[in-house]
């Protein structure tokens, strides 16, 4: 137990240290007038800290732990605003909240590359490091989040940013070489859905970059030049996992085959269309077909998704099925957020489909689906706390 108790200290230690240096920018720089607001946020911090000694199991953040970031970030930047209570009294302090959560998964990959083994648990695996574009994401979400609730933090954003900006061109680089990798061998065999990551962190920049920092001349001529990146990585991967399960065995196994970041899908190419939406240079009509290509990818890897819950509750029973928690099934939480947000930010009207039944179909997302994203963001969360409060003799491994 003492044991336990010094490495949690340690790494409790690290976000004291990280949230005291921005405490100190703070106030020599005087970047954030609203005190009120980060004394807050240090409240948050130390309460978060304090149920993760006294009650949290001491487990080393996944790789793709920014997921949980994006998860929670796109709905605080999207589907809310479908809630007025939530919108108007909530909003401020779940930004905050997330912030904190962000530090928090950010000291674990600190504490990771103190004790030197950041590259072997988050790079080393050709297929595995693609998570890391969770982290490059999350700041992306969790920034444009901070630059809407709280404008006074928006330098400590850019600096975010500007960090964000260099992890990514290192993420990329390794990425090249993956994908390089999983064309020319059979290594093809075993991806799936995380290669969109590379997608979805490229595309993160183009919008937490106009957030952060405005449209400018360098920006929009920028942007779309970032966007077709986005797309090349996305069609490489895509090409990769139809490749995957259509050379493979002809029935695909829904348990142990199939992924919960195959949603990523299409929920690339919403963050695509979102940042074609927000930068301003992309045509309507271009727009609609991303959004098209959304919602037919939607309604395909969800009817998936649903056969693959039915297989596995007959496998192992409802609660072992559907509430072990991974933490790639935050994925979903960001894919369905993103969704609404893209739908939200698109103006169907500029293109050639106002007034069809596609308009319909618009409205009716904007309306109901924001339920959807609240409903899956609470399970998620429950899932979370059920394993993280659970006792560690009484653990299973996640079958997801």
């Amino acid at each position: 137990m003492i044991k336990i108790l010094d490495v949690r200290r340690l790494e409790g230690a690290t976000i004291l240290v990280v949230c005291a240096v921005a405490a100190g920018w703070v106030a020599v720089t005087n970047s954030i007038p609203t005190s009120s607001e980060l004394l807050r946020t240090m409240l948050i911090a130390g309460l978060f800290l304090l149920i993760r000694l006294l009650f949290m199991k001491n487990i080393p953040s996944p790789t793709g732990s920014g997921a949980i970031v994006m998860g929670i970030g796109i709905f605080i930047n999207g589907a809310i605003n479908h809630f007025s209570l939530l919108n108007n009294e909530l909003a401020r302090p779940l930004t905050q909240v997330l912030f904190v959560l962000f530090l928090f998964i950010a000291g674990s990959y600190l504490m990771d590359a103190v004790k030197r083994r950041l590259f072997k648990t988050h790079f080393a695996n050709p297929l595995g490091s693609f998570a890391v574009g969770t982290w490059i994401a999350g700041t992306s979400v969790c920034g444009i989040a901070l630059c809407q609730r709280l404008p006074d933090w928006k330098p400590l954003v850019q600096i975010l940013v500007i960090g964000n900006i260099g992890l990514w061109l290192f993420f990329i680089s390794r990425a090249v070489r993956n994908f390089f990798l999983f064309l020319t061998t059979e290594s093809w065999r075993k991806v799936h859905g995380v290669l969109l990551l590379s997608t979805v962190s490229t595309q993160s920049l183009v919008i937490v970059w106009k957030a952060a920092f405005g449209t400018s001349f360098y920006y929009r001529l920028l942007a779309p030049w970032m966007i077709m990146f986005g797309v090349l990585f996305y069609l490489v991967s895509f090409f990769l996992i139809v490749r995957r399960y259509a050379q493979g065995d002809s029935d695909i196994d829904l348990d142990k085959g199939w992924f919960n970041t195959n949603c990523i899908i299409h929920g690339a190419m919403s963050i695509t269309g979102l940042a074609s939406a927000v930068c301003g240079v992309v045509s309507a009509n271009i727009i609609l077909l991303i959004w098209l290509w959304v919602i037919f990818w939607f309604v395909i890897v969800e009817i998936v998704e649903i056969a693959r819950a039915v297989t596995r509750t007959r496998l192992y029973g409802f609660t072992d099925a559907l509430f072990s928690y991974d933490p790639t099934q935050w994925s979903r939480n960001f894919t369905f957020g993103m969704l609404y947000a893209f739908t939200l930010n698109f103006d169907l009207t500029r293109s050639v489909a106002a007034d069809t039944i596609l308009q319909s179909l618009h409205d009716a997302l904007l309306l109901y689906f924001a339920w959807v994203v609240l409903l899956f963001l609470f399970i998620e969360i429950f899932v979370f706390f059920r394993d993280r409060l659970t006792p560690v003799v009484t653990v299973t491994r996640s079958k997801m």
